[in-house]
């Protein structure tokens, strides 16, 4: 049996996103050759694994949907029948059986430890700020800390305190939990170890082939949609959020979460994340989109930092977030590698859409990374086009004026293409996309009025004008509420931001109120009240 060669797989690839009647047979036909040849042992398993995850997001037809399904269960046999799959050659590739080396935050890796599907572990040391003995000095008992002073290195001292190799991983995370339960003091010292963990899967569930929703509304795809009227798709009214049970809830925020680890990838939303704000939109041609706000510890002063996942025909395809205040959303988006060249635009409006409709939100704006600062592949791709043909402008006027000239040209001249130097003086500015009539007021309006208060009126004593912007707004609401701990600090970020505004009209002050007691639990309760609050 002759093996699958790089040259067949690129022939598949290039079918993919194309769909015609000639296109659709030669899938059909390469399907089955390949169908019909031996699995190699090299990256171009690797290759014909991602070209197959794309065609089951975007199939043309049931049998091809078919074929392609019976590959992934091909692949899956082939790697969990093969003694030697944990070789670096498929390390983080996501395909089953096969293994994960990665840096995670100290949340995250608690979760992986008690996850169902796989097995954690300590891999190695790497690129630490500080020795284990700067750590373990502090939470080891008495007796032990003398072990800490005799300059072992990392491994040596594990093994002098005897903890067993299985259990160094669980030994690091009880010890530094031990240091304070305030975020920021763990994931510090944490990180500053640079534990890099490996991730053995004990099942095949623990894969991006197997993690998907179950049984999504299959879509099959006549063509890519790239041109469409995207303000009528914004304003085009969502369905109320699926009314999840317990179960399916629980199964969904399993795939958001695992989605991100097989990919290597961490975002707070997903790793903070407060699962009573979890909610779940169908939406059109297979594409389904969860969003998700943090925990109270670890929210943001003021906006709200809300996390995504959109799903395409029930596989994780899209992640990001919106940092939600009032009428405005800061925005990132990130498309899996598997599924660009797919509906890239149509999914990020559709994320807009929800965005739009949930949060009622009328600016977006994203930041230059986005299309190319600091990003040669954003550069290369020229990502700010992508941007610009769905509503996103320049927020500088000289750079738009460029932006149009050039559109101009892109538009009368078929090979035209950017110069890369003008493509690089783009990321000057943030891109915006304005729905509305104004630019509304952003976080940054508020707390650069708030810093300048502080130097002026407090010569710095951030503490003195937290202390004192409190009473001052205590007095003048007759707040006498006892509160917890996030509600305080809420109280504090609300109080400066009523002194340094000079904000004294009882409605406002009594919305203040409620946000104190809101922004802890309730992200869509908090951003109505700030819509309220910019209404009056």
């Amino acid at each position: 049996m002759t093996e699958i060669s790089g040259h067949m797989v690129k022939a598949l690839k290039a079918t993919v996103n194309r769909f015609d009647s000639a296109s659709h047979e030669q899938k059909r036909q390469l399907l089955a050759r390949l169908s019909e040849n031996k699995l190699p042992l090299n990256k171009t398993l690797i290759s014909y694994f991602e070209v197959l995850l794309f065609i089951c997001a975007f199939p043309p037809d049931k049998k091809i949907l078919a074929k392609a399904e019976q590959q992934l269960l091909r692949i899956t046999s082939f790697l969990k029948n093969f003694k030697k799959n944990n070789t670096a050659l498929f390390t983080n590739s996501g395909m089953p059986f096969t293994a994960y080396v990665s840096r995670f935050s100290y949340d995250c890796v608690q979760w992986l430890m008690n996850h169902p599907d796989c097995k954690t572990s300590i891999n190695q040391f790497e690129d630490g700020i500080f020795e284990l003995n700067d750590v373990l000095k502090i939470t080891l008992p008495a007796l032990e800390k003398s072990e800490t002073t005799a300059g072992l290195d990392n491994v040596a001292l594990l093994e002098t305190l005897s903890v067993k190799k299985e259990n160094q991983l669980y030994f690091l995370i009880k010890e530094i939990g031990k240091l304070d339960k305030r975020p920021g003091v763990t994931d510090h010292f944490f990180d500053g170890l640079g534990i890099q963990i490996e991730t053995i899967p004990k099942n095949k569930l623990f894969s991006r082939v197997n993690n998907r929703l179950p049984n999504p509304k299959v879509f099959f795809h006549r063509e890519i949609l790239r041109k469409f009227d995207y303000v009528h798709l914004f304003n085009k009214k969502i369905a109320a959020p699926v009314n999840l049970s317990a179960t399916q809830k629980e199964k969904n925020i399993l795939v958001v979460k695992n989605a991100m680890a097989l990919k290597d990838r961490e975002t707070d939303p997903v790793t903070y994340m407060d699962e009573n704000t979890f909610r779940f939109y169908e939406l059109d041609r297979g594409i389904a989109v969860a969003i998700y706000g943090m925990l109270p510890q670890r929210q943001m002063p003021l906006e709200s930092y809300v996390g995504y996942t959109l799903f395409k025909n029930g596989f994780p395809a899209v992640y990001g977030g919106g940092w939600v205040f009032g009428r405005r959303s800061d925005f990132g988006i990130n498309i899996f590698e598997t599924f660009r060249g797919g509906e890239s635009g149509y999914m990020m409006c559709q994320l807009l859409r929800v965005f739009r409709q949930v949060f009622q939100i009328d600016y977006f704006e994203i930041e230059p990374y986005q299309f190319g600062l600091d990003n040669p592949e954003g550069i290369e791709s020229g990502a700010f086009w992508f941007y610009y043909r769905y509503g996103f402008r320049p927020l500088e006027k000289k750079l738009l004026k460029i932006a149009n000239g050039e559109f101009a040209k892109t538009a009368g001249y078929k090979h035209y293409r950017t110069p890369e130097k003008t493509l690089i003086k783009f990321t000057q500015s943030n891109m915006v996309f304005n729905l509305g009539k104004k630019i509304p007021v952003g976080v940054y309006d508020i707390s650069n009025k708030v810093i300048r208060m502080i130097r002026v009126q407090y010569h710095g004593d951030r503490g003195k004008a937290e202390a004192e912007c409190v009473i001052k707004f205590t007095e003048k609401t007759g707040l006498n509420t006892s509160l917890n701990e996030h509600e305080t600090h809420v109280l504090k970020e609300v109080a400066m931001w009523a002194e340094a505004l000079k904000i004294n009209e009882r409605k406002k002050l009594d919305l203040f109120i409620q946000m104190v007691k809101i922004k802890p639990a309730d992200l869509y309760g908090y951003q109505q009240l700030l819509l309220q609050f910019f209404n009056e």
